[in-house]
């Protein structure tokens, strides 16, 4: 039996594309976005406010290393996201030991995320450094670069290929058949999965953003107490958000 790829989404949740190129969200996935952003609380029961800050911090934290960024920087960067990610034990323990020519790679890749057409590069650098899989590499270009960036993981893959949006390879995540994964632990299916989370996955979330900004329909911030516009990132969390509360396993 094939993993499964998509999920029966609520009715009216759909997205066009216009002649233009542009998407056009119906309003119940407008609606639906909106408030797994403004409600966004993971891991589940630390409050959205907690919650929220706890990625503002980090946000504000990496740009610092960023500003001064050589390979101990670049180390610690790697480190907090995958300790915020809440990679797991043996893979967060492989970048803790990372070795002097882990750390140059891990420059090098961080810096190539700032380059034109760099990002295809960087990401495959990344997950060639022992604990970075895509999962992690993609956010860690997302609080490198949150301006531009975003993260894709099981949560945001499974909501968007349901929408129709992208069309990400997944697998079963083990023997029983419980639950499924983003596809990235070969390399046919990972280079796939990175080709879609490039050129198909943060263009249709960068559209998506702009049509919520067009629209406009601010999120409220449970942290700052601010509405706030949408980047990239915004409609990954509320993607996953939902996908965390709401989907199948």
């Amino acid at each position: 039996m094939p993993p499964p790829n998509s999920y029966a989404l609520p009715t009216g949740v759909k997205v066009h594309r216009l002649p233009t190129g542009s998407l056009s969200l119906s309003d119940a996935l407008v609606k639906m976005l909106v408030q797994a952003r403004c409600d966004y609380d993971w891991p589940a029961g630390r409050g959205a406010v907690e919650s929220q800050q706890t990625i503002l911090n980090l946000e504000a934290n990496i740009a610092q290393l960023m500003q001064g960024l050589d390979e101990e920087n670049a180390h610690r960067i790697v480190l907090a996201v995958s300790a915020w990610a809440g990679n797991n034990a043996r893979s967060h323990d492989d970048i803790v030991q990372a070795t002097p020519a882990d750390k140059v790679q891990m420059l090098s890749s961080l810096q190539l995320f700032n380059t034109p057409d760099g990002l295809a590069n960087a990401m495959d650098a990344l997950c060639l450094l022992p604990g970075i899989r895509l999962v992690i590499a993609s956010k860690i270009f997302r609080f490198c670069c949150p301006a531009m960036g975003a993260a894709v993981d099981r949560h945001t893959s499974y909501f968007f290929n349901s929408l129709g949006a992208t069309n990400f390879r997944r697998e079963w995540s083990n023997g029983k058949h419980r639950a499924s994964r983003l596809a990235i632990y070969q390399s046919a299916p990972y280079t796939r999965n990175r080709r879609e989370f490039v050129t198909v996955y943060l263009p249709m979330l960068r559209s998506m953003a702009n049509a919520l900004n067009a629209i406009p329909v601010p999120y409220h911030c449970a942290a700052t107490g601010e509405q706030k516009k949408w980047r990239l990132t915004d409609v990954e969390m509320a993607a996953y958000y939902w996908g965390a509360c709401n989907a199948p396993r």
